[in-house]
């Protein structure tokens, strides 16, 4: 059965027996990740006898090759706290079993001078799961040691505890470090969130390398400024496609990020930008954002900017778009749905949007598609609408659609827009 079979079936036991067992350290680094990966979530229990943790911690102190160490106790991160003591207590003589958070930190923190560097790594992994900052100054004295996976491993203990002074210490190391760790230092700078901590990784925005770049443009989203709009803008006609999406969604992201007293700027900039952008670069990501996203704030931007940026080759591609968000749950999504297709005329809009009106597809849907309407409608929507308040039962879309007739002309009938 295949690493693969195992780890979809979650087969602790044949798992274990190749971590164990193995003689290719490759297939056993494998599967002290998959263990990993097969940690229970939080409300989850696993059964006592497929409990891994002591072959992980077998693996982490005596498996000859290094990166199975690595991973073992990669993995025993993932089973929590608990796990990761057991392995420090075992290898270090430590009795750390009711023991105050601020005192274990401190105990862990001598790990960190430990001459095994498998148990310096269990010590900046704990630490960081113990999140205290009193151990903070002997955490970044670590960011010099001489094994570069427990550089890492430090950078990620500095990501989760997010204190912002570790800040100074990791934008020296993102510069001067190996690649492996320089990742990790984005990492850490981008969780730490700070603004100081993300203008750190505009320097990354152009290097050469596609992972860090990635993880700047996607941090820099959070940045709120001008300057951020502008690499942002720039990252839409990167090589990596990876880069281009992440761009996007950072700017969309922007939109919500910008801070009050600069949010007018912000705003106006990422249009300014976007139509300057190539529009495979620019209105494509937007739509896949509205068919894709989950996310509220996201989807709300998307349909805004669509309307301002979407022309000639694409415009059809962000009405189709724009017309499914219509019947969005979120209501502002909508609406900022339906302002953007007031704004891409053209392309048999107005036709499209008499038949969904007269399809009585969704009440939603359809009392936006009237408010377009009202907004782009000629002689055609005027004699159609006239006939649709006549004949339909519907008291909510026949008040809309007067409303509708009434800016092109026709019946008068007050009432707001889109509600």
């Amino acid at each position: 059965m295949t690493l693969f079979e195992l780890e979809r079936n979650a087969d602790f036991e044949q798992l274990t027996t190749y971590l164990e067992r193995s003689s290719n350290p490759d297939i056993r680094r494998r599967a002290a990740e998959i263990l990993g990966s097969l940690a229970p979530k939080a409300d989850e229990t696993i059964e006592p006898n497929n409990d891994p943790v002591d072959a992980l911690i077998t693996a982490a102190q005596e498996d000859d090759e290094q990166k199975v160490k690595a991973a073992s106790i990669d993995a025993l991160d993932q089973y929590g706290q608990d796990a990761l003591e057991q392995f420090i207590g075992e290898i270090s003589g430590q009795d750390l079993d009711s023991v105050a958070q601020w005192k274990k930190a401190e105990l862990l923190a001598k790990g960190l001078d430990a001459d095994q560097p498998e148990l310096r790594m269990a010590a900046a992994t704990g630490l960081g799961r113990i999140g205290e900052d009193n151990v903070l100054e002997a955490l970044v004295e670590r960011l010099d040691d001489p094994n570069a996976r427990v550089r890492m491993r430090v950078s990620r203990a500095l990501a989760r505890i997010e204190d912002p002074r570790a800040i100074p210490a990791l934008a020296r190391k993102l510069h001067e470090d190996q690649y492996d760790v320089r990742v990790e230092i984005a990492y850490a700078l981008a969780d730490i969130g700070t603004q100081n901590a993300l203008r750190e990784l505009v320097d990354i925005a152009d290097d050469d390398d596609e992972t860090l770049r990635r993880i700047a443009v996607d941090a820099l989203g959070r940045l709120g400024s001008v300057e951020a709009v502008e690499i942002l803008a720039e990252a839409l006609s990167d090589d990596a496609e990876v880069v281009r999406r992440t761009a996007m969604f950072s700017l969309v992201q922007l939109l919500s990020e910008a801070p009050a007293d600069a949010s007018h700027t912000v705003r106006e900039k990422i249009v300014d930008e976007l139509e300057e952008a190539n529009e495979r670069e620019a209105v494509q990501p937007l739509i896949e954002i509205l068919d894709r996203s989950s996310e509220t704030a996201q989807r709300r931007n998307a349909a805004w900017l669509l309307g301002r940026i979407a022309d000639e080759e694409y415009v059809r591609e962000a009405q189709d778009a724009l017309i499914e968000t219509l019947a969005d749950d979120d209501e502002m999504t909508s609406k900022f749905a339906a302002m953007s297709l007031a704004l891409l005329d053209g392309e048999d809009l107005e036709k499209r949007l008499l038949e969904l009106v007269e399809s009585d597809r969704d009440d939603g849907m359809c009392v936006k598609a009237l408010f377009v309407l009202g907004k782009i409608g000629g002689d055609r929507s005027r004699e159609r609408l006239s006939k649709f308040v006549e004949q339909t039962e519907n008291d909510r879309l026949r008040k809309r659609g007067f409303s509708a007739l009434s800016k092109l002309g026709g019946f008068e009938m007050a009432g707001s827009d889109l509600s």
